[in-house]
C-alpha cells in the first residue's frame, strides 16, 4: 500500500499546475502499482472526513481541526487557499493530521508527500515512523523567495525561515523528487539530500494527433497578423500582473495589426481594455483552449515576481508548438523543444518592444502547422523509468 499526503484541497480537480502534478503523478503509479493508493488531504471547508476515487486513487480529504475552530470563534469568512488563517494554522494542522494517520503510516509500503510548505515528512519521523518517505516540494520555492528578498526586508524573513523548515523537511526524506535537472542541482546544492530523481511536470494539455491540430488551426480566420495567447490562470498576484501588463502594452497597437486572446477568471479586467483586438475570454474548457493555442502564433508569460510552480502557461504552449515571449521565471528548468523560438523579456519595457518587434516582422503562415512541433498524447506521459525508479523505493522500506 503506498500512502500520499498533501496539503491541497483537492488536487484531482486539477485547477492548478500543482494539482496536475500531483494527480498525474498519483494516477500513473496506480496504473503500475498491485496495491491501493490511499492519499489524505487537507480541505479548508469540509467538516467531516470525505472519500472520493479518481482515476483509481483514492482521496480521503480531512477537515483543518484548528483552523475550523478558529473560524467559527472569529467568523471567519475567506476561505481561500493560502489565506492568512491558513497559514497561521497550517503546521499545527498538519501535525494534528500526521498524529491521525500514524497507525495507517506504519503500515505503508512507502509514504509520498506533495507540497513545498510542508513539514508532515518532519513529524512523521518523531512520530516514530521509519518507513521510506519520497517527498515531492513540486518546485524550489526557495527560488521565489530569493528573488523577492532582494527587494524587502519581510521577505528575507520569510527566506530565512523557509530555509529552515526546508531544510527539517528534506532531512527526514529518503528520496526529494524534483520537475527539471535546475530544480535538482539546486536541491542537492542547497540542502544535500540523501537521494534526489527528476519526474518532470506532465504536459497540461495534448492532441490526440497531428489531424486534430491540424482541422483546429483551419478554424482561424486570417493569417495575415499574428495571434497571441496569454493562458492568465487563477486569481493571483503574479497573473494579475501579467493581466494588466498584457492589456497596457496591447492597448496601444492598432487592432488590424494583432490579435490576443486572455484566459482565465479575469472578466473584471474588461474595463481596462481599449483595443477591439484584445478578448478576455474567461475560464474556458480544455477542447477551446486546445483550439486556441492551435489558432495562436506566440504564447505570453510575463511573469516577473514568481519562479516557482509547474509553468503550466510554457508547457501548454510548448504542447502546441508556439513560439515564446516570457521572463527567464517563466521558463526555470523547462527543456525546450528544437524549433520552438523563446523570446526572453525581464520587464514590461522589454516586453512591449519585443511584441512590437514580433508584429513589425510579421511573415504569413498559412501552413496549417507552420512548421511546429506538436505534442501528441501517445507521446504525452512522465518518463515511466523515473516512477519505475520511484517504485523500487517500496522494496527497500524500512520497516
Amino acid at each position: 500500500m503506498i500512502l500520499a499526503y498533501t496539503y491541497y484541497n483537492s488536487p484531482w480537480k486539477r485547477w492548478s499546475g500543482d494539482d496536475e502534478r500531483i494527480h498525474t503523478i498519483l494516477s500513473s503509479l496506480a496504473k503500475l502499482h498491485k496495491n491501493s493508493i490511499i492519499v489524505f488531504n487537507l480541505n479548508l471547508t469540509a467538516k467531516t472526513t470525505t472519500i472520493s476515487v479518481h482515476d483509481d486513487v483514492i482521496y480521503v480529504s480531512l477537515p483543518r481541526r484548528l483552523y475550523s475552530l478558529l473560524s467559527r470563534i472569529i467568523q471567519w469568512s475567506r476561505h481561500y487557499d493560502l489565506n492568512p488563517l491558513m497559514k497561521l494554522t497550517h503546521y499545527v494542522d498538519e501535525f494534528i493530521t500526521a498524529v491521525k494517520m500514524r497507525r495507517d503510516l506504519k503500515k505503508a509500503d512507502m509514504i509520498l508527500v506533495f507540497g513545498s510548505m510542508s513539514l508532515f515528512s518532519f513529524y512523521t519521523r518523531l512520530l516514530g515512523v521509519k518507513k521510506t518517505i519520497i517527498y515531492d516540494p513540486l518546485a524550489n520555492y526557495s527560488q521565489t523567495l530569493y528573488l523577492r528578498s532582494r527587494r524587502n526586508m519581510l521577505e528575507l524573513l520569510r527566506y530565512g525561515l523557509y530555509l529552515s523548515l526546508h531544510k527539517l523537511e528534506v532531512g527526514s526524506a529518503d528520496v526529494i523528487v524534483c520537475p527539471s535537472r535546475i530544480d535538482l542541482e539546486n536541491e542537492v546544492h542547497m540542502f544535500k539530500p540523501k537521494k534526489a530523481i527528476i519526474i518532470p511536470n506532465p504536459m497540461p494539455i495534448c492532441y490526440e494527433d497531428i489531424k486534430e491540430y491540424v482541422n483546429l488551426r483551419a478554424r482561424r480566420r486570417d493569417f495575415d497578423r499574428p495571434y497571441f495567447i496569454l493562458l492568465a490562470g487563477g486569481r493571483g498576484r503574479n497573473n494579475e500582473e501579467a493581466v494588466r501588463i498584457s492589456i497596457e502594452i496591447f492597448n496601444d497597437i492598432p487592432p488590424e495589426k494583432f490579435k490576443l486572446f486572455i484566459t482565465g477568471p479575469w472578466q473584471d479586467m474588461k474595463k481596462y481594455v481599449k483595443n477591439l483586438s484584445i478578448e478576455l475570454l474567461g475560464v474556458v474548457p480544455k477542447e477551446k483552449l486546445k483550439e486556441l493555442l492551435a489558432i495562436s502564433d506566440y504564447g505570453l508569460s510575463p511573469v516577473f515576481s514568481h519562479c516557482a510552480g509547474t509553468f503550466l502557461k510554457v508547457l501548454s504552449y510548448i504542447s502546441a508548438g508556439l513560439d515564446i515571449i516570457a521572463s527567464p521565471c517563466s521558463i526555470t528548468g523547462i527543456d525546450i523543444p528544437k524549433g520552438i523560438n523563446v523570446n526572453l523579456v525581464r520587464n514590461k519595457q522589454e516586453l512591449a518592444r519585443a511584441v512590437k518587434e514580433i508584429i513589425g516582422k510579421h511573415v504569413i503562415r498559412r501552413q496549417m502547422t507552420g512548421g511546429r512541433h506538436i505534442t501528441s498524447c501517445r507521446d504525452h506521459s512522465l518518463k515511466m523509468e523515473n516512477l519505475l525508479d520511484l517504485l523500487t523505493y517500496t522494496k527497500s522500506s524500512k520497516g
